[in-house]
């Protein structure tokens, strides 16, 4: 969204729905923002099945992921197994325990919102498709927002999988953390 204010700062994506933290141990940290901070419960997907690019090229990205609700946003914990190649991977693994790894946010227009992103100094670092087809793009925004962004069209079949996420949190007694998908 263009600041009206100062139109020269540029447009960054208006529709944040979600933040990731890159993990070691993806149930334990389930089970400690669950006890910190209330999120959860956490719907877990092991090995992601998607097809990684890199700079035009073949990639690995080898990750499993948790998502749960913490307030209003998405929670993801990322446990990266595998990623390559090395200029990719130090984008991916930019950050240290406890750092926020990427920002999610949705998109209409995926190529136009990655276009104005790499107009304003932001690279694609990588682009995925899903095992269901759809496509998300990475791009280093570390000097702006000390993360990456991750961008997506908030398809229908996207959303749903938000709004499920967010109908577990609502009345969740904070039992069955961690639940496999």
């Amino acid at each position: 969204m263009t600041n009206p204010a100062n139109p020269a700062q540029g447009t960054l994506p208006a529709q944040l729905v979600q933040i990731a933290y890159r993990v070691p141990d993806l149930e334990a940290a389930c089970h400690e923002w669950a006890t910190k901070v209330g999120a959860g419960p956490f719907l877990v997907r092991t090995h992601l099945p998607v097809t990684a690019t890199h700079n035009g090229q073949e990639a690995i990205y080898d990750h499993s992921a948790a998502f749960g609700q913490w307030g209003p946003v998405m929670l993801e914990l990322v446990q990266l197994h595998e990623c390559e190649p090395a200029s990719m991977r130090s984008v991916i693994e930019h950050d240290l325990p406890g750092q926020v790894n990427h920002y999610a946010c949705f998109v209409d227009d995926l190529q136009a919102a990655s276009d104005a992103l790499i107009a304003q100094g932001m690279p694609l670092t990588m682009a995925i498709t899903s095992s269901s087809g759809m496509t998300v793009h990475y791009h280093d925004a570390r000097e702006l927002i000390g993360a990456v962004l991750e961008l997506y069209v908030g398809t229908e079949h996207l959303r749903a999988h938000y709004d499920r996420v967010a109908a577990l949190a609502r009345d969740w007694d904070g039992s069955d953390v961690v639940r496999y998908m």
